[in-house]
């Protein structure tokens, strides 16, 4: 053998030794991932449901072969002059956007590590744990659940994930800005599925709400946000009725399966786009050029303190919070309680369905405004509008605000600052004089725990200021702290939908 032959054996054999190695070391990982995953899901007791596992080219073929979008392909085939084929091509392409392929592995470990360190980061989360249990014990066995929420932030997705993960995976309709690599592939990976909000098709609607059906039907737990796009003025937005329509289309093919909504609040003491939100509100002016480079240089100048606080001391992490991020959970409501005659409203013509889908998403609005927590920056902002300038009359009008929020059950949200309160309340409830006394004193200690918490966040800000006993609103902050007390105000807008 010559030398020129021996070196292309040498080097075949290396390339083959390498992947040998390679193949094996990847084997190993990926076997020792997929062990503590199964350990990690059996010591917290996580179910998923079987079809999460189903292929993902199963879901494909099943939904091309579906007789209802056969025959709306050939409707779209027929108004467009085209052929058959070339309408089940394009179908094909929205399919492979839409389909997510579930994996455990990014669910958990990859999406679900990166994700609860980047909440901790930024927030102390105060997640209901015990009303999310609540809810997932009164659905009844093979009903279809989903989860409804008000949509504060591009946070929400991550927040409520990360919340739920030991208890509940859930699968997002996720919107346009998750389109682009490396996004996309991630987000099909942790379950969720991509949609086009913006597409006139009516073929692409019909493929994507026989998707919903499909998945949903086999048991799939999905969620989704009402309002369809994020506040802009802090208020609910207009519902949106789409994917509800898409839902409740189920019961057309399956008619007396239940369909149970569980309502899901969420609120926070900062929400990171406030400021863009706000510009954008029909009341803002118009943001100038200086406007988007501050706004930069504000996430810019965050982030190594943020990344700090990953690896950072205690002294660092103690303040790297942007205060509160806020979940809350209401009682499960039966699609047939909101709406008794549902099998017949799915069976409507599409005009006819749609006001009444209209009806159905207030009384869902409703029932998602009743769990949104108040967060100690809403509280303070309220006062504020309110007119409180002074640290006495804001800690009163605070407290007037607790008291009438747990008065009527409205929740609130309070992590580990207010434990030692709630230790006191606990108690001093015994109905004596002296309870009631230290009553006082607790709700006048649990008001001005509240304000110290938001009036640090507001003055870290540079929306508000202290000078000389005065409490001073910056002018230009006033979008912003109309944009946190308005979301305290969703109850009062859709109050008069509360009944079925």
């Amino acid at each position: 053998m010559g030398p020129l032959a021996s070196t292309i054996v040498t080097i075949l054999l290396t390339i083959a030794a390498w992947e040998l190695i390679r193949w094996a070391a990847w084997r190993t990982l990926r076997e020792r991932w997929q062990r503590s995953i199964g350990e990690w899901m059996r010591r917290h007791d996580v179910r998923l449901e079987h079809f999460r596992f189903v292929d993902r080219m199963w879901v494909r073929q099943t939904l091309l072969q579906d007789p209802v979008l056969d025959g709306a392909a050939a409707e779209s085939a027929a108004a467009a002059g085209v052929t058959i084929g070339v309408v089940r091509a394009r179908m094909e392409q929205w399919l492979d956007e839409i389909v997510p392929v579930f994996n455990v592995f990014s669910y958990y470990k990859l999406g679900g590590g990166v994700a609860t360190a980047a909440v901790n980061v930024c927030y102390e989360l105060v997640f209901d744990r015990q009303g999310l249990d609540r809810a997932r014990q009164t659905v009844p066995p093979g009903a279809v659940t989903v989860y409804v929420a008000n949509h504060r932030s591009n946070a929400d997705y991550i927040v409520l994930s990360v919340g739920a993960m030991r208890q509940v995976a859930l699968s997002y309709a996720v919107g346009e800005w998750a389109r682009v690599w490396p996004l996309d592939t991630l987000f099909r990976s942790f379950g969720s599925y991509l949609i086009r909000r913006g597409e006139r098709d009516p073929l692409y609607h019909r493929v994507l709400s026989r998707y919903l059906q499909l998945v949903a039907g086999r048991g799939l737990t999905t969620a989704f946000f009402l309002e369809g796009a994020l506040s802009r003025d802090g208020a609910f937005r207009a519902p949106k009725i789409g994917l509800l329509d898409y839902l409740v289309g189920i019961l057309q093919d399956d008619p007396g399966r239940e369909i149970v909504f569980i309502p899901v609040g969420l609120n926070f003491d900062r929400v990171f786009e406030d400021r863009n939100l706000t510009a954008e509100a029909p009341d803002a002016p118009p943001p100038q050029a200086r406007d988007k480079v501050v706004s930069l240089w504000r996430i810019l100048r965050a982030l190594p303190r943020l990344l700090l606080g990953l690896v950072g001391p205690a002294w660092l992490a103690a303040h790297r919070r942007f205060g509160y991020a806020a979940v809350r959970f209401g009682p499960a409501v039966p699609i047939r309680t909101l709406l008794p005659d549902a099998d017949s409203v799915a069976r409507l013509p599409r005009k006819e369905r749609q006001a009444r889908m209209a009806g159905l998403a207030d009384l869902l609005m409703a029932e998602v405004a009743r769990v949104v927590p108040a967060t100690p920056v809403c509280l303070v902002c309220v006062a504020l509008l309110a007119g409180a300038r002074d640290p006495v009359s804001l800690v009163r009008l605070v407290r007037e605000a607790i008291a009438a929020r747990r008065a009527a059950g409205a929740p609130l949200a309070q992590g580990r600052a207010f434990a030692s309160i709630h230790t006191g309340r606990a108690d001093d409830d015994d109905g004596s004089d002296s309870a009631r006394i230290s009553a006082e004193i607790v709700d006048v200690e649990e008001a001005e725990r509240t304000v110290d918490l938001a009036m640090e966040l507001l003055v870290r800000r540079g929306l508000v200021r202290r000078e000389s006993g005065r409490i001073v609103v910056n002018d230009a902050a006033m979008n912003l702290v109309r944009y946190y007390a308005r979301s305290l105000d969703a109850p009062h807008r859709f109050a008069a939908s509360s009944g079925p």
